[in-house]
């Protein structure tokens, strides 16, 4: 993965596990479609309602139809109970690369974090939009049909901010719900259908950004920017189910 905002270099990947190990709680999962695995051979669990959706790999992504019907849910979930959080010094980052080519009536593709204390962010997905499920009007714009890369950060999993191709995009808070320690991510929604290209999801705990405003992940090295030129805040459509019925 390229630098998409930064200081022109980027760190190996070896030294930046480095760091985390001597972190000590620090971690870091990744999935990549084009290891030619599904996510439940990689040590995700798959969420099936109405026979999920068609799944198959396309240049290295892949790619979940689910627009044979509106009943259809088809995520991934991973759970580590009670160590889903950073720790101290360490902020908590969720990467994706996502592009939605369909959705039919409302959000479909979704992405969602449970802290280790039920507190709880839930972005769905449009085709050239994103929005905070818990958050009323709280939606960021990007161009449709072209791939996207997305990154959560938080250092306390009360706030967040949520970046679109390096620009700071969305700026948030958490909701206490009833689940714990898991992120999901895939056709989350029922309610509604689509189709989505997934080229890689990732998530862990790292070192803190340093004073200067350096954010290490693997293999790159990030300089925080402000709210990108052109973010709404609209009010989207009305919502009729989530992960939330699922977890």
């Amino acid at each position: 993965m390229s630098a998409r905002v930064g200081l022109g270099t980027a760190l190996p990947l070896a030294a930046v596990l480095s760091l985390a190990t001597a972190a000590g709680a620090a971690y870091w999962v990744e999935y990549e479609p084009a290891s030619g695995l599904f996510p439940e051979q990689a040590g995700w669990t798959r969420v099936i309602h109405a026979g999920g959706a068609q799944r198959y790999f396309d240049e290295g992504a892949l790619v979940l139809d689910g627009r044979a019907s509106i009943q259809i849910v088809d995520y991934y979930r991973m759970d580590r109970p009670g160590a889903l959080d950073p720790g101290v010094g360490e902020v908590f980052v969720a990467q994706w690369r996502l592009l939605v080519d369909e959705v039919n009536e409302l959000e479909d593709p979704a992405v969602t974090v449970f802290s280790d204390d039920r507190w709880s962010v839930l972005f769905d997905f449009g085709e050239d939009h994103v929005r905070s499920f818990e958050e009323p009007g709280l939606v960021a714009w990007f161009e449709p049909y072209v791939y996207h890369d997305f990154e959560l950060r938080s250092i306390d999993m009360r706030a967040y901010e949520l970046f679109i191709d390096g620009h700071l995009s969305l700026a948030g808070s958490f909701h206490r719900l009833v689940s714990s320690s898991l992120i999901a991510w895939g056709d989350g929604v029922q309610g509604s259908a689509s189709l989505s290209r997934w080229d890689y999801f990732r998530f862990g705990a790292l070192p803190e950004p340093g004073a200067l405003g350096l954010f290490v992940v693997p293999g790159t090295l990030f300089l925080s920017r402000g709210l990108r030129a052109g973010t709404s805040r609209r009010a989207p459509a009305a919502h009729k189910g989530s992960f939330k019925k699922e977890t």
